[in-house]
């Protein structure tokens, strides 16, 4: 898919990151934290979706990045496919974690567009005080890695209107969280 301008981009990028969002409020829904994302192939389709799954799998890898990364995987068959694809994110939708991001650069996923930073949450932990701009930046250094086009804060408002209303204080407890109405 060829986007010709940066207005058609936008478009492109908000319709996207509004399914992200409603990955999100899934997540909240079924008792998990507000996290959701799509992977959208290089010709502009959707080929995965999730939310944060991890209390109900009891999969600590179950971040909505790699749902949705496993869900594409599982849809075209191989890992190879998903290169060049754009990943969208929203903590209700957020930066991906290094875990996630590593993920990402393996696979070669060439684009992520994210809601919110990961400092948004409130009960946020840098991995060795880092984030996924700073691992893109490593990532855009190495001659023999995919390159990683990182486009942050999109449609943060909305984001943001998620994190202040969530529970963050029960989320910590690992416990379950209600499920919302």
């Amino acid at each position: 898919m060829s986007i010709r301008s940066g207005a058609e981009r936008e478009e492109h990028d908000a319709r996207f990151m509004e399914l992200a969002l409603r990955q999100a409020q899934t997540a909240v829904a079924t008792g998990q934290t507000p996290f959701g994302a799509v992977v959208v192939d290089r010709d502009g389709q959707l080929i995965g979706e999730g939310h944060n799954a991890v209390r109900s799998t009891l999969d600590p890898t179950a971040h909505a990045e790699v749902v949705a990364i496993r869900a594409a995987w599982r849809r075209l068959g191989a890992w190879q496919i998903l290169r060049g694809s754009t990943l969208y994110s929203s903590c209700s939708s957020c930066e991906p974690c290094l875990l996630c991001s590593f993920v990402i650069t393996q696979i070669g996923i060439s684009r992520v567009v994210f809601a919110a930073r990961g400092t948004d949450v409130p009960s946020y932990k840098p991995l060795l005080g880092s984030d996924l701009a700073k691992a893109a930046a490593w990532v855009n250094a190495q001659p023999d890695w995919a390159p990683l086009e990182v486009t942050g804060d999109f449609m943060r408002d909305r984001a943001l209107e998620m994190i202040t209303g969530f529970p963050w204080a029960q989320a910590q407890t690992r416990a379950a969280l209600e499920r919302s109405p």
